[in-house]
């Protein structure tokens, strides 16, 4: 591989490193927001995976980008020595935005795991209210049953022993 084919390939990581950087940056705005509504009062659900769905684009497009940085670095891996004085600065910058890059997926990666345990508190107390209003309608239901007379159709066993 010559200098200007290892520059262009260079070039490559620089900019897919760079635009996954960007991604991340809105995925861990996303992600906040997500949080913001599970710590809300009013949790919504509508709300909550609105976002889920404006994630997804940025989740392949950050797959995609791995994919491709992964590939190019392979390629000109073996010629980094043969080129690492020459470009030692441009290296440097490189190993710092990968640097930051997984700090942000890091940081990314705590923030889902909080929001899937606050996810699961909300859904459980959703589940337990509809419970209450199930078990709420059955009781009123029955009351109403009970002061129509609906009951009084019932036949009922008197025990006459005394």
């Amino acid at each position: 591989m010559d200098r200007t084919e290892f520059s262009t390939c260079f070039k490559v990581l620089e900019d897919t490193i760079q635009k996954k950087e960007q991604y991340l940056d809105e995925l861990l705005s996303l992600t906040k927001g997500q949080e913001s509504i599970l710590l809300s009062e009013k949790f919504s659900m509508d709300d909550f995976t609105a976002f889920m769905d404006k994630k997804e684009p940025y989740i392949t497009k950050i797959s995609e980008y791995d994919a491709g940085f992964e590939t190019v670095f392979a390629k000109i891996k073996p010629e980094m020595e043969q080129y690492k004085g020459e470009f030692e600065l441009r290296i440097r910058a490189l190993q710092q935005k990968i640097k930051s890059v997984l700090e942000k997926g890091a940081a990314l990666c705590t923030l889902e795991e909080q929001n899937k345990t606050r996810l699961e508190y909300c859904l459980k107390d959703k589940k337990q209210e509809i419970k209450n209003f199930k078990k709420s309608s059955r009781t009123v239901s029955n009351y109403y049953k009970n002061m129509s007379g609906a009951l009084s159709d019932q036949s009922f066993f008197m025990d006459k022993k005394k």
